[in-house]
């Protein structure tokens, strides 16, 4: 069980001087070291503004990565990227795929920059009494989703066709991942994957059945790597997942409501789930009535990250008790997604930014 009443899912809109620091990295007029430090600087005033404004576990805003999940997934051997230019609503959007290039694999004898990453946060959260690092990483699934569903590569290096070979190795990478940061220091961790909401939507089933899967079969893969992926897991350790509709730029990806990946999703031994229900479009929080009576804690998203107008505090109240009535006493409450899926951030500023965090931690009055 999370010991939690509200918490945030991790990325924080990134400052000027990180996206600077990037650009001129991106063009050869600074050193990887000098960028570093320019982060190492934002995360630290980061780490410390978190606290301030009353927040008991923080991370560092993702401000190292580039993408919400691609930073981590390179960290695997048998994994790389491909960049991609794709138009969405009228404009050119710049992204990267992923896809598999051999044996996946995570050597905890090399150098990880996420691993440092998470050293420098866990250092600057022991600044501070009573507050604990999160570490955000991507979920398993999201090498299945990329790789088969999204570049629809069916054959690849090192497994061939064999899907279950490669649940195996994707499933051991990640526990040797859990215990590598479980010995840097980390004792919560979150796990990111939005593979599950890319099944609930229509338009991307039509796209996954064209591919020749069928629903059922994508759904068990992702059910069984990811409860692999956490077997062996430190016992003082708590791990979370978090999952929403798509967040690029501010805008959703996916639509659909939870009921026919709930029950799967809710089997896997997490300790929480963090779940996106910001607007209508999550519909009822009855799918998640599975979860009432056990140990995990349902997260529920009531605050929006994609839209700058400020929630009323009597309808979170009222929202919150809503779901409460069907989860039962294991809920807390976070806003629906990060601030910053990917660094260019969402459509708010941090002004706003801020004042969600603090209307987030001023419901610890009635949570």
């Amino acid at each position: 069980m999370l010991n939690i009443k509200y918490d945030i899912v991790g990325s924080f809109l990134r400052p000027s001087q990180i996206k600077t620091a990037r650009a001129q990295y991106a063009n050869g007029e600074i050193s990887l070291a000098e960028l570093r430090a320019v982060e190492d600087e934002a995360i630290s005033d980061l780490v410390e503004k978190e606290a301030a404004h009353g927040l008991k576990f923080v991370t560092d805003g993702e401000f190292r990565r580039r993408w919400w999940h691609l930073d981590w997934l390179k960290e695997f051997d048998g994994f790389t990227t491909e960049h991609l230019d794709i138009e969405r609503g009228g404009v050119i959007n710049h992204i990267e795929l992923g896809y598999i290039t051999g044996k996946i694999f995570y050597d905890p004898d090399r150098s990880h920059p996420e691993i440092e990453a998470y050293d420098f946060l866990h250092k600057e959260a022991g600044k501070y009494p009573g507050i604990t690092a999160k570490k955000c990483i991507s979920g398993p699934n999201m090498i299945l989703v990329d790789n088969y569903l999204q570049l629809g590569i069916k054959e690849v290096p090192y497994y061939g066709s064999d899907v279950e070979g490669l649940i195996e190795d994707i499933a051991i990478a990640y526990q040797n991942a859990i215990k590598d940061l479980y010995a840097h220091g980390c004792r919560y961790l979150q796990i990111d994957d939005t593979s599950w909401t890319y099944m609930i939507d229509e338009k991307f089933l039509q796209k996954v059945a064209s591919l020749g899967y069928k629903k059922e079969e994508v759904l068990d893969w992702f059910q069984r790597v990811s409860t692999k992926a956490l077997e062996g897991r430190p016992e003082d350790m708590v791990i979370a997942t978090h999952f929403c509709k798509g967040n690029f730029k501010g805008n959703p990806l996916f639509s659909g409501f939870y009921d026919t990946v709930a029950p799967i999703i809710s089997r896997i031994p997490y300790d929480g789930f963090f779940v996106e229900y910001d607007d209508e479009r999550s519909g009822s929080f009855e799918p998640w009535a599975v979860l009432k009576g056990s140990d995990a804690t349902f997260v529920a998203g009531l605050i929006s990250t994609k839209n700058p107008e400020l929630e009323s505090l009597e309808d979170l109240k009222r929202r919150y008790a809503e779901a409460k009535a069907v989860v039962g006493d294991n809920i807390a409450l976070s806003p629906q997604c990060g601030f910053a899926s990917v660094e260019e951030g969402n459509c708010i500023d941090e002004e706003t930014q801020w004042k969600k965090i603090d209307l987030l931690v001023s419901c610890k009055d009635f949570i």
